[in-house]
């Protein structure tokens, strides 16, 4: 495995997975308009053709735009795919986190076996019937792990698409939630896993990175790093759809993520969750891009 930086090929994915018409889907643009390529010194490879407009629940799946959002699996990993046979470090940005269907799907035909780091305040191991909201970005890590649709499960070669034990889960803090909700128990539904809390993390965000990147290296080898923009607290972030007490600081999120992005054995990054309607001045997302800058570094 190469020791060089790679220059950085940023990924428009504008999923919008709750088929919201201004919602996360304008991620990528309103990044792009806070300096993002250039800060980055990156190429630009545009936005991916998504465009989920189906707010129905399928009634076979549960999932909200089943099959727009199955199309639109196939047409992220495709895309994904393309861009993992280049030399260049993939930067995709959401959109929300069910773009990881379709990345993994990419990584499993690519590279085969990966790890995962999930920076996330959610766990994202809802199933269909406990949902509240029916999309995919609830229940993302459950897919991935082999649960759920099957159009979804089996969007790769094989099942699962992530080993339990292959992914580290990063500041969390929706068990509570999800107890509440009648949602499986994330520790048993990822048995396995690393599973590292926002207390956990937040006692030592750079030890917590340290760890996942030392553990990933370890097995399988090699990772794909998830941020989700909500593993912050809403003091930093308020421009996500789903707020919950609790979460990081901009500082200490940057020390979790830079042991991760300095690895040799990171394949490439992905961000999601900032909805730009939700932040009308758009004063949220130059501090994102700023985050990103500081902790690609090495990379631009």
């Amino acid at each position: 495995m190469s020791s060089e930086p790679r220059r950085l090929a940023v990924l428009g994915a504008p999923m919008e997975s709750e088929a919201l018409l201004e919602g996360v889907n304008l991620m990528p643009g309103a990044l792009r308009d806070a300096g993002l390529v250039d800060a980055l010194s990156a190429r630009d490879l545009g936005d991916l053709p998504i465009h989920i407009t189906d707010a129905e629940r399928d009634v076979a799946t549960g999932v909200v735009a089943y099959r727009q959002i199955v199309a639109a699996t196939g047409v992220v990993r495709d895309a994904a795919a393309a861009l993992l046979a280049r030399p260049e470090l993939p930067l995709v940005v959401g959109g929300c986190c069910g773009i990881l269907v379709g990345i993994f799907a990419a990584l499993q035909a690519t590279h085969g076996r990966v790890g995962l780091a999930f920076a996330d305040g959610h766990c994202d191991c809802y199933d269909a019937a406990t949902s509240l909201t029916g999309a995919l970005a609830d229940m993302e890590l459950r897919v991935l792990t082999g649960a759920g649709p099957d159009e979804l499960v089996g969007a790769g070669s094989r099942v699962p698409l992530l080993r339990p034990e292959d992914t580290w889960v990063l500041g969390v803090r929706d068990g509570w939630e999800m107890a509440e909700a009648g949602a499986p128990d994330p520790l048993v539904a990822l048995a396995g896993a690393s599973v590292l809390d926002d207390d956990a993390v937040r006692r030592d965000p750079g030890e917590a990175g340290r760890a996942a990147a030392a553990g990933l290296v370890s097995a399988p080898g090699s990772f794909w790093l998830h941020l989700d923009l909500d593993v912050l607290s809403v003091a930093a972030m308020s421009a996500v759809d789903y707020h919950l007490p609790g979460g990081l600081r901009w500082n200490e999120l940057a020390a979790l993520l830079q042991p991760l992005t300095a690895s040799t054995a990171m394949l490439g990054m992905d961000v999601t969750i900032y909805n730009p309607s939700l932040d009308p001045g758009r004063s949220l997302a130059p501090m994102i891009v700023e985050l990103l800058r500081d902790v690609l570094a090495i990379h631009a």
